[in-house]
């Protein structure tokens, strides 16, 4: 009952979720849009790819979207992260992957429709980790539901049911309303949630701007040997 058999479009959160889905799905898409998944599209958006390593702690772990606004065309970058990053690799494992956010909602439906190969589609929102500090390698933490991947999922998902991709899984449909209704608040909804304020008091408002732009990128990175392209 929770493969959410029978539908199109299906939507779960983090390993969990996932473990549950992407064997019953011909594509994953994964969502982290504070900031894994954002970065992956900065970066594949700029003719770059990401070559998507193992979470060990590492300083060159999460890059902040504001540091990716140049990225030189043809280079390799290499990058990894304890939620979407190791959800994507995880993933990876059984079924094709992705990697979609708010800024890439529209072209990453588009092109999942296609990869999927009218297979069911999971969107799995990340989310984060309760008492995960991000420059140690530990155990992960419990999941914390996030709900600016769950509004990127949402996203994608309305623009998967605009191209006729149904039916959605209860779950998934409810993602795409949510969007919808959101839609005109993201700005201060991004800032004023948790994960949001937690950037900001580290002085990195410039990276929920750039993450909250929506359907400004046609990048729709695919996961192919390990590298996001």
């Amino acid at each position: 009952m929770f493969t959410q058999d029978s539908f199109g479009v299906r939507l779960e959160w983090g390993k969990d979720g996932l473990d549950a889905l992407s064997p019953h799905c011909t594509a994953v898409i994964i969502v982290d849009v504070l900031s894994f998944s954002t970065s992956v599209d900065l970066i594949v958006g700029q003719g770059a790819r990401v070559k998507l390593d193992p979470w060990t702690g590492e300083q060159y772990g999460p890059r902040r979207p504001s540091a990716l606004k140049s990225v030189q065309a043809g280079t390799d970058i290499a990058m990894s992260s304890p939620n979407g990053g190791e959800l994507a690799r995880q993933a990876a494992k059984v079924t094709r992957v992705m990697a979609g956010c708010l800024r890439n909602a529209n072209a990453v439906a588009d092109k999942a429709i296609d990869v999927a190969d009218r297979g069911p589609i999971g969107v799995i929102a990340a989310g984060e980790q309760w008492g995960v500090n991000l420059n140690e390698r530990g155990t992960p933490g419990r999941l914390r539901p996030a709900i600016e991947d769950y509004l990127g999922a949402g996203a994608i998902i309305s623009a998967l049911l605009a191209e006729g991709y149904s039916p959605a899984s209860p779950e998934a449909a409810l993602a795409a309303t949510s969007y919808r209704t959101a839609e005109p608040y993201l700005a201060e909804l991004l800032g004023g949630c948790g994960s949001g304020l937690e950037l900001g008091s580290k002085g990195l408002s410039e990276d929920i701007a750039i993450a909250g732009q929506v359907n400004v990128s046609k990048a729709a990175p695919l996961l192919t040997d390990g590298v996001f392209q």
